[in-house]
């Protein structure tokens, strides 16, 4: 008789914590928490990694990086619950990383390791891209180096906007590069001879080269000068910076989440060739020679040969 009465009491007791299983999981349905709004930050105007672009004939408008697949995965995640606003859009990078600092902004895609201007940001490991940086040329020319030492024989360009890590930065100062404000008129200088070579991130090079219609008419150096790692930091002072560490951190250890954000890299690549198909390469014009010749990046037989 016990054992009947202890079967009934326990399906009764099953019966009553179903009930409020089901109960509280309506309720969780219907009264959802609050999602943790979170505002996450990266380099400005510095594709493919990330910037921000206005296209009224195509109607796109918005902040896109390279990290969008690590991000999608944060959103989605429903036991974080949270959501991530991306500003990308303040000009400054100073800027940015002071707001940052502040805990204004939570968290940047992109930071360097051991350099001041990332300084106050907790960095998450491992690294989730790299960015190589190395010696663009024309094409005929491209031969000329064999070793680092040659670039110091050679006359050299940088763009002034472009962000190192401060060990590149260190390096780079060996090679007494002249600099320039923008990637036209860095490209310019390669085709009017005024330099020899430009050294940029090779993606954001390329991107660059890209928009312009120039891909085919300049060439990479086939080895890498440095290859800086990207890493995602934490602002210090964030309320939620061991929310977003412990998450990110646990994010990064599964390999394929790395290996979308580098499947996104190469497609972001494939986006700009396609949209930029049709654009005609700027003239340049050389400056002190009587006839003012004209250099043209499609006309240019040496970058055929």
């Amino acid at each position: 008789m016990k054992k009947i009465l202890l079967t009934i009491f326990s399906l009764i007791f099953g019966l009553y914590c179903i009930n409020n299983v089901y109960a509280f999981v309506r309720y969780e349905e219907k009264n959802p928490k609050n999602k943790t709004e979170l505002k996450m930050s990266g380099h400005i105007d510095y594709a493919p990694f990330s910037w921000n672009e206005k296209y009224e004939e195509n109607g796109r408008n918005g902040n896109y990086t390279v990290f969008e697949p690590l991000i999608n995965v944060f959103e989605t995640d429903k036991e974080a619950n949270v959501e991530i606003d991306r500003i990308i859009y303040v000009k400054d990078l100073d800027q940015i990383l002071q707001k940052v600092r502040s805990g204004e902004i939570d968290f940047f895609m992109g930071a360097y390791n051991e350099t001041e201007m990332f300084k106050g940001l907790h960095l998450l490991y491992p690294a989730v891209l790299y960015n190589p940086v190395t010696v663009f040329m024309l094409p005929n020319r491209i031969n000329e180096v064999s070793s680092t030492e040659d670039l110091k024989k050679l006359k050299g360009i940088r763009n002034s906007k472009e962000v190192f890590s401060d060990f590149v930065e260190k390096r780079i100062k060996e090679y007494k590069l002249t600099a320039v404000d923008s990637p036209y008129e860095a490209f310019e200088k390669l085709f009017t001879r005024e330099a020899d070579y430009l050294i940029s991130s090779y993606y954001n090079g390329m991107v660059e080269a890209i928009k312009l219609g120039l891909k085919k008419q300049i060439a990479p150096a086939k080895q890498t000068l440095w290859n800086i790692p990207m890493f995602i930091g934490v602002s210090k002072t964030s309320r939620n910076r061991e929310m977003i560490s412990k998450r990110i951190t646990k994010y990064l250890t599964d390999k394929n989440n790395i290996k979308s954000v580098e499947q996104k890299l190469q497609s972001l690549i494939t986006e700009f060739e396609q949209r930029y198909s049709g654009v005609v390469p700027p003239t340049f014009v050389r400056e002190n020679t009587t006839t003012e010749q004209q250099v043209m990046s499609t006309q240019s037989s040496e970058a055929d040969n």
